[in-house]
């Protein structure tokens, strides 16, 4: 069982002027942005790093217990970085305009890498562990856009200038979502520029956007990757037309896409399995069920759960404190009965996701 390591032991020898982009390298360039390279990476208009200098003054920077703090995809990021560095295919890859935001109802991550074929990956971070991350995820059920999907379409306008190249626009998990967004809604010069759009196992849309015309416009450049037993791929409205890869792990922890099997360069394909069309199906009848304002009036009650409590990180929630839990539960108490059942169960699975 080969995963994305042995790839690079394989091909990493190979730069892409010898070896075109491909599935797992859309992959790797869209789990850069998960790593924190603020202050390393240039900001718009401040220049370029190679990947293997911006490497070094990372780890420089960053011990290994500080490393070991931040939730797992960030982790897994960060250690594929570190590997990336010392190939030759990727270690003079120039990264420029990092562009980092957090608040509490957003978190916004984005950098552009430029390959040597002088094209563009634009990388769009996914969640990490802010709470306002995922609370944002929730959002994309009952609001468009929201802000963090306002700032990849202002992002990509910014980036991809009247002489850019062309440009491939990628994510994983919401940064998949984003870079739909932001090619759906971005000016007609920079689609023009576009080679390829990918997903990789990120939601889908709200029932409007989905049945756009702009949305119907980019989807000859849309590929979408999900894991056999997919979650946030399937959540929301996506077109069937998604190619599903292999891992080696089960459920939701298919999620990573570290976890992906490969074979030669590109992934192993397989079936999508009965979990992940149980879940697609069930969220489609729950999303009909719940129109937006009671879709918001759930995901308001829980964040402001969170928000009470003090709790900004989910890697806060596996050693919640006793004032936290106590603060939890005096403002669950004035919630209705429903609606308060279903902010318990949300935030048992969230403390038992982050606990295993």
């Amino acid at each position: 069982m080969k995963m994305i390591p042995d790839y690079l032991k394989k091909y990493g020898n190979y730069t892409f002027l010898e070896k075109e982009l491909n599935e797992i390298d859309n992959v790797i360039l869209s789990l850069i942005s998960y790593v924190d390279l603020e202050g390393i990476v240039p900001s718009f208009g401040e220049g370029k790093i190679s990947l293997k200098e911006a490497s070094e003054i990372f780890f420089q920077r960053n011990s290994d217990k500080e490393i070991r703090q931040n939730i797992f995809s960030v982790k897994q990021a960060i250690a594929l970085f570190s590997k990336l560095s010392n190939t030759r295919r990727f270690q003079d890859l120039l990264l420029y305009n990092y562009e980092y935001k957090v608040t509490f109802d957003m978190q916004f991550g984005a950098l552009c890498i430029l390959l040597p074929t002088k094209n563009i990956y634009v990388s769009f971070e996914g969640t990490d562990s802010y709470i306002s991350g995922w609370k944002e995820d929730c959002m994309f059920a009952y609001q468009f856009p929201t802000k963090a999907q306002t700032e990849a379409i202002h992002y990509l306008n910014k980036v991809i200038g009247f002489f850019s190249p062309k440009c491939y626009i990628g994510g994983h998990s919401k940064g998949g979502n984003l870079a739909i967004v932001s090619s759906m809604y971005c000016k007609n010069r920079i689609k023009r520029k576009i080679k390829a759009i990918y997903n990789n196992d990120g939601p889908g849309l709200r029932q409007h956007e989905f049945s756009s015309r702009e949305y119907r416009k980019i989807l000859p450049k849309l590929n979408t990757y999900v894991p056999k037993e997919s979650f946030i791929g399937m959540l929301l409205n996506h077109d069937t037309n998604y190619q599903v890869v292999d891992s080696k792990n089960k459920k939701f922890m298919q999620h990573d896409a570290m976890s992906w099997i490969v074979e030669k360069d590109h992934f192993k394909k397989a079936t999508i399995s009965s979990f992940s069309k149980k879940v697609e199906k069930g969220t489609a009848s729950w999303l009909t069920k719940m129109d937006d304002s009671d879709l918001k009036n759930f995901f308001d009650s829980l964040f402001t759960v969170l928000k009470k409590a003090e709790i900004n990180d989910l890697t806060e929630l596996k050693k919640t404190k006793l004032n936290s839990t106590v603060k939890i539960m005096k403002e669950m108490k004035n919630m209705k009965k429903e609606t308060r059942e279903m902010v318990s169960n949300c935030l048992k699975s969230m403390i038992e996701e982050m606990k295993s």
